[in-house]
């Protein structure tokens, strides 16, 4: 396929995985509203570099569970059934009227987005569920171009959805409760979406 379409799949699917507020995203908009700008956008930098390294290892891990059968099969039920987990958490979350503190770092604000995001691990058994589904669907992550197209996208995706929440700082803070339910059940929806269609794959 073409490396192009892989590095739009991956931007799609980033862009709403990293939408829902969590310690980043909070973290890149109290930064911002502290310090400006500026401040938000060093954050979100050093969390997009995590963010490619690990979709990036997540799909260089593929192979492993492709290549035994039985394995594989498991990994498509286990991702149906988390897919339908993650839908129903997201869609039915109850949204905070405010914004917790996020966690104090001694660090430069493109040092601090970097820990934050390598706090954030759970992007590789994301982009590894994500991947076995989209190589069931005939995306193949076969060598290191598309491997490499496939993790930028994903960085990408998941920095412009830092970005807006830098733009829209100021509104955020004082609508996140309402911004917090809509982000959930839009991402909610699409969970349950791959859910019901790896559900009818596996049928």
């Amino acid at each position: 396929m073409d490396l192009i379409f892989y590095f739009f799949v991956a931007l799609g699917l980033s862009f709403l995985g990293s939408l829902p507020i969590g310690l980043i995203t909070v973290t890149v908009i109290q930064k911002t509203i502290e310090k400006g700008r500026k401040s938000g956008l060093m954050i979100a930098m050093g969390a997009t570099i995590m963010e490619f390294v690990y979709s990036y290892i997540a799909l260089n891990s593929l192979d492993f569970f492709t290549e035994n059968l039985t394995i594989g099969n498991y990994i498509k039920m286990f991702a149906t059934a988390l897919f339908f987990i993650l839908g129903i958490y997201h869609f039915f979350k109850k949204t905070s009227k405010e914004l917790k503190t996020a966690a104090a770092y001694d660090y430069f604000d493109f040092l601090r987005g970097f820990v934050v995001g390598m706090m954030n691990m759970l992007i590789v058994p994301f982009w590894i569920f994500l991947g076995i589904w989209l190589e069931s669907n005939g995306m193949v992550f076969e060598n290191q171009p598309c491997i490499i197209w496939f993790s930028f996208g994903a960085a990408l995706g998941a920095f412009l959805a830092f970005l807006a929440y830098i733009w829209f700082s100021g509104i955020i803070v004082n609508k996140v409760a309402t911004i917090n339910q809509y982000t959930n059940k839009v991402v909610g929806v699409l969970f349950l979406g791959l859910g019901i269609f790896q559900l009818i794959e596996l049928l």
